[in-house]
């Protein structure tokens, strides 16, 4: 997914299934995490999110 638009966008965006990955410089996981989480409440979604050390990233995923 094109890193154009805002975090906010690019999680409402997001189909059932589909992630997004962010690199580790750009938010804090709490950040990413509050997103998921709010974003989750205001449109009755769940997401999923994850780290991972390896690429030094974190992932969103709309999983309902």
């Amino acid at each position: 997914m094109e890193n154009t638009n805002s975090l906010r966008a690019q999680v409402i965006d997001l189909q059932v299934g589909q992630s997004i990955t962010i690199p580790l410089d750009r938010y804090g996981y709490t950040t990413i995490r509050s997103y998921a989480s709010d974003l989750g409440f205001a449109f009755n979604r769940k997401y999923t999110t994850s780290r991972n050390k390896a690429e030094r990233s974190y992932t969103i995923t709309r999983i309902s």
